[in-house]
Parts: C-alpha cells; sequence; structure tokens
C-alpha cells in the first residue's frame, strides 16, 4: 500500500490502540505523537477495550493522576501501583490465559503494564515503540514536544505547521478525520489529505463464534501471529 511518497501521521498517544492505529503509523514515514495538546476525559488516551466479561467489549485501563481537559497530555501523570499492574496483568490472564499466542503476546505486554514511569506521555511513547517493534513497524515515533514549540491553535492549523515544519505535503489521517477534515480545505493550505480505512476483511479467531470489531491491539496479539498481524498492517487503503 505504501508508494513513493513521503507521508507525515500524527495524533494523539492511545493505551494499546485498535489495529488501524498501527496502520496509521505503519503508512507514514514519520509518525509524530501529539502529546502538547489537551487532555481528552474518557477518550482513549489511558485505556481501550478488550474481549471480557461474556465475550463483551470491556474497557482495560490505566489511572490518570487529576485528569483534566485543562491541562496538556505532557502535562499529566499517571498513578503508579504495583498492585494495579499485577492486577491488570491478571485480568489477561483470567480473558486470555488459553489464547494460542498469550506467553509471546505477556512478554511484550506484561512489561509494559509493569513499567513505574509516573510521566503520562513517557510511559505511552515507550509502550507504543515496545509494541511497534513487536510488529515489525520501522516507522520512526517521536513526541511533537520533543521537536516543536507548542503551538496554540486549531487542529487544522495545526497540521499545517507540522507539515511546514518537517517538510512534508503529504499527511494521514484516520478515517474518523472526515468527520472534522475535508481535502478541499487542506488542499487550499497545500497539503495533500489521504484519509485511511482499515480493510473490511480484517477478521481473525477469537473465543466467540462473533467475531467482535475494533478492540485494543492486546486482543490481536493474543489470538494472531507477529506474521499474521504484520501482514494486517498493509490491508488498508486511502480515500
Amino acid at each position: 500500500m505504501i508508494n513513493e511518497k513521503r507521508y507525515i501521521a500524527f495524533t494523539q498517544p492511545y493505551f494499546f490502540p485498535y489495529i488501524g492505529y498501527w496502520q496509521l503509523i505503519h503508512a507514514a514515514d514519520f509518525f509524530l505523537i501529539g502529546d502538547n495538546v489537551h487532555y481528552i476525559k474518557h477518550h482513549w488516551i489511558n485505556r481501550n477495550r478488550i474481549l471480557g466479561e461474556g465475550d463483551q467489549p470491556q474497557y482495560f485501563g490505566i489511572e490518570v493522576s487529576h485528569a483534566s481537559c485543562n491541562r496538556l497530555i505532557c502535562e499529566t501523570n499517571r498513578v503508579v501501583s504495583r498492585k494495579q499492574a499485577e492486577y491488570l496483568c491478571r485480568v489477561l490472564r483470567f480473558y486470555y490465559g488459553r489464547a494460542p499466542h498469550y506467553n509471546e503476546a505477556m512478554d511484550v505486554i506484561r512489561p509494559i503494564i509493569m513499567d513505574e514511569e509516573p510521566d503520562l506521555t513517557r510511559f505511552l511513547l515507550r509502550h507504543m515503540r515496545a509494541v511497534a517493534e513487536y510488529l515489525g513497524i520501522k516507522t520512526e515515533i517521536r513526541l511533537l514536544s520533543e521537536v516543536t514549540a507548542r503551538w496554540d491553535c486549531k487542529a487544522p492549523e495545526l497540521i499545517r505547521r507540522t507539515c511546514e515544519h518537517f517538510g512534508y505535503t503529504n499527511f494521514i489521517n484516520s478515517i474518523n478525520g472526515t468527520k472534522y477534515y475535508t481535502k478541499d480545505a487542506f488542499r487550499e493550505m497545500g497539503i495533500n489529505l489521504y484519509f485511511l480505512r482499515r480493510n473490511d476483511d480484517i477478521r481473525y479467531k477469537q473465543r466467540c463464534d462473533e467475531f467482535v470489531p475494533d478492540l485494543s491491539i492486546i486482543d490481536t496479539m493474543m489470538y494472531c501471529s507477529r506474521d499474521e498481524i504484520h501482514d494486517m498492517l498493509d490491508r488498508y487503503h486511502f480515500v
């Protein structure tokens, strides 16, 4: 799916995001984690969903200290608790202990969950790099706050400045971005905007009869081999 064009992408850091997020990283030549933007409560920054009780999606995440939409993500800390981390590992063992790739998946997941880094952004950066390495993703992943000053502007202007700063004219956004951005508006700014949509055929055998989509990459890692997941990374198209 990747051609000779050079693509940049950036979005907020998420906790063990679903396969589409990793496709976005894989499709880009350079991926930036937007950490110097405001924290969003009840979102995906500190939680995701796994296959839980009754084979239904269940939230799975970490606690954030004094979460506030008035604070930047890079100004936010997580609550470090070994007891909570051990509990999360037990939850995964309870729901996924019989999954075919449980052991190799936990070799990656367990050190992340047990990481005692209090800085939320640093923690998420380390976890994303570790999972990306496991999946065979070669894209460079950096923090936006490390390479630019904070730009206090709305999202389209932030994207324009980021592309200009790094010398890119092709920007990839997830398919959900179609709710907020238009290609014509970005074209006027000199940017080619692409929306990435994962293919509908991304399905795999879970413990339940009917496939449950849009779960954390944790679920995918438990039921699919590294090679199978790496193959999924290319199963997307631009719209």
